[in-house]
């Protein structure tokens, strides 16, 4: 007999995500910052990235830890900006599909907008056979839900499907912080009040943080994983698209995600 624990893990996360938290521009205040143009000095499109998944209420803790080694991305008084994203999939759901069965090459295509920037761009990830992340991009004047030529041509050249096969599947929203270290080695990403949706279904995830270190080779010693190390937060794998797709649809396969879920589930209901 087959046991479905979706609907038991969907309760636990509605009862949960009752009280919305989100990053207080207090908690920022102290760090120094940086501009954009000495930021894109660690681009990183050829990169390993590190995640790390938590409550949103080890954010403060989290945060004063951290002040001494990180500066923080601020463009006009602001530190916090909101990223929209539109993905793209085959009716089947190949690249999720691709992740879920655990393929070493797989691809998450998307559109994104940057509320920092209000630059819009075409972008196909790609986790490669060495476990690393190359992104390949291209600056369009708005977010689509369908390809021009050139998005087109990218998606056939790099991924080898016509781009007729892809259809917009899951759009998703989150909020973000972005620091480097003082020696603009890394980049370190904190998100926080992730939303999925598609045409039927949505789901809020507002009392998750999902950070990542993207690093051009993998760090230990990176101040940042140290610190998580002393609290005791494990390095985790997590895809928001995936994640998303699970609890949006019905009857996808998620068998292999099912510790996940666990997880997070635990996460969340820490207090």
């Amino acid at each position: 007999m087959r046991m479905v624990v979706r609907p038991a893990q969907k309760i636990v996360f509605m009862m949960i995500n009752k009280n919305k938290t989100a990053i207080s521009s207090n908690l920022l205040n102290d760090l120094q910052t940086i501009s954009l143009d000495a930021l894109d000095k660690v681009k990183l499109l050829d990169r390993k990235d590190t995640k790390f998944v938590f409550n949103q209420n080890q954010l403060p803790s989290i945060l004063e830890k951290i002040k001494p080694y990180y500066r923080i991305l601020e463009i006009n008084n602001s530190s916090i900006f909101n990223y929209d994203n539109t993905y793209f999939d085959t009716h089947d759901f190949l690249f999720y599909n691709q992740h879920h069965n655990e393929h070493r090459k797989r691809f998450k295509v998307r559109f994104r907008k940057y509320s920092s920037s209000s630059k819009s761009f075409f972008e196909i990830k790609i986790k490669n056979n060495k476990n690393r992340t190359v992104k390949k991009r291209m600056v369009v004047n708005e977010m689509n839900k369908h390809f021009g030529k050139q998005e087109g041509s990218l998606v056939s050249e790099i991924i080898g499907l016509q781009p007729t096969q892809l259809a917009p599947i899951l759009d998703i929203q989150f909020s973000r912080i972005t620091l480097t270290d003082n020696n603009f080695s890394e980049r370190l990403t904190i998100d926080t009040n992730l939303s999925v949706k598609n045409g039927t279904s949505s789901k809020i995830f507002d009392q998750l943080a999902i950070s990542e270190i993207k690093q051009k080779k993998y760090n230990p010693k990176s101040d940042f994983v140290q610190i998580l190390r002393n609290l005791k937060i494990p390095e985790m794998r997590f895809s928001k698209y995936c994640m998303g797709m699970l609890h949006v649809n019905k009857n996808i396969k998620y068998n292999r995600f099912k510790p996940k879920l666990l997880q997070i589930n635990k996460i969340l209901t820490q207090l």
